[in-house]
């Protein structure tokens, strides 16, 4: 069947939200049913029923459950939690006690990994907590971040669709107002992966910033080019549970839109200079490391703010995508 996109308001979308039934709808189910009282196929079983099956510990099951809530309901952490005890008819603290103490974290430390746009910190913690469960973990969030993006990109259209108003004196270049692909930035980490391949051997992609080999594995970050101040300039964001736990087999690539606004290129960063590097940012109100780099009024040269003695220029290699 024939696909479209449409524009919707806030009032819409949160209808929508409040009207999903949760593990199973998408924006069009919802319509679907309230406009014509059925479903589509498209809907299918829930994917609590898909990916869950009898023998996952009842905290795991519980704490995927408010994963959902929050990530495709659209509910904050503590509604989330008030919605799945009532569904499991217990009280909030049970449920709070399976996703905070049983994992050993804070309240604060949960909502930080939820900011993720990939949740791979959040993964990573129940892949070790719940290491009998692998494969039940994996599935939910591979099925989460797949059922979950038509209503992501209903979001997404909205708030691009919002007016800004932009002060007379501030000139932005048509890169600054480029809107994020996702599916270019997914081509250009593939690219990126099969550019390694020499080194590193075949790779996998998991999530939305990893590439995944044999003994190593390599956090993509992408960055389009702005002008400020009449000067090209690339930020990079690395979320607190990567930084904080950077491995020795762990490698960062730095890809950026170049200049002309129509090609890219990439900074590759083994675990010692990544390291390095991520020491010397600062880190913003959610604990990402933020990477500035930026072409200098002086000498037309590209550098880190936080480090500039990196040899940016020489390191610097294209990317290239079919």
């Amino acid at each position: 069947m024939e696909r479209h996109t449409i524009q919707i308001d806030d009032i819409i979308m949160n209808y929508l939200k409040e009207q999903a039934e949760p593990f199973v709808d998408t924006p069009n189910t919802v319509l679907h049913r309230l406009l014509f009282g059925t479903t589509t196929s498209e809907r299918g079983s829930s994917i609590k029923s898909r990916t869950l099956p009898g023998s996952v510990p009842k905290a795991l099951a519980q704490i995927l459950e408010v994963i959902h809530e929050i990530v495709v309901g659209g509910a904050t952490r503590p509604k989330a939690t008030r919605i799945v005890a009532i569904r499991n008819k217990t009280d909030p603290q049970t449920i709070m006690d399976k996703y905070c103490r049983q994992l050993g974290k804070k309240a604060n430390e949960i909502d930080m990994l939820l900011e993720e746009s990939d949740l791979y910190g959040l993964r990573k913690v129940l892949l070790d907590k719940f290491q009998s469960h692998k494969e039940t973990v994996n599935a939910f969030f591979n099925q989460l971040q797949q059922g979950g993006n038509e209503m992501d990109q209903l979001t997404q259209q909205l708030e691009e669709d919002k007016p800004q108003t932009i002060p007379h004196s501030s000139y932005r270049s048509k890169a600054q107002r480029k809107q994020r692909d996702p599916a270019l930035e997914s081509a250009l980490k593939r690219a990126l992966g099969k550019s390694l391949q020499s080194q590193f051997g075949g790779f996998v992609v998991r999530g939305q910033s990893h590439l995944v080999f044999n003994d190593a594995q390599v956090l993509c970050k992408y960055s389009s080019a702005h002008t400020e101040q009449a000067r090209m300039k690339w930020f990079w964001g690395v979320s607190k549970s990567y930084w904080e736990n950077w491995e020795s087999n762990d490698y960062l690539a730095l890809i950026m839109e170049n200049e002309d606004c129509a090609s890219y290129s990439y900074l590759f960063l083994n675990a010692d200079e990544a390291k390095s590097l991520l020491r010397k940012c600062s880190v913003d109100g959610k604990g990402e490391k933020k990477i500035n780099l930026k072409i200098y009024a002086d000498d037309e040269i590209a550098r880190f703010q936080e480090w500039q003695v990196f040899d940016v220029e020489n390191r610097r290699q294209p990317l290239g995508i079919e």
